[in-house]
């Protein structure tokens, strides 16, 4: 795999972890506007999909710094 290729992988990563984390903290703020509190699942799924954007973000950086 060439350099623009990884690039573009970790690109995809970086957005379907956006994507993903996106949603989540939607439904949970939807949660919240209606007066129901996210399950302590919900929230342990948002902090994962937070550390899972940090991470690929970080993945992203270094290979673009290079």
């Amino acid at each position: 795999m060439n350099d623009k290729q990884q690039l573009e992988k970790l690109r995809r990563n970086y957005r379907s972890a956006w994507d993903a984390c996106q949603l989540i903290a939607h439904r949970n703020a939807e949660l919240l506007r209606t007066g129901r509190q996210p399950s302590d699942e919900q929230l342990i799924n948002e902090q994962r999909a937070v550390e899972a954007v940090a991470l690929a973000r970080n993945e992203l950086q270094t290979a673009l710094a290079r």
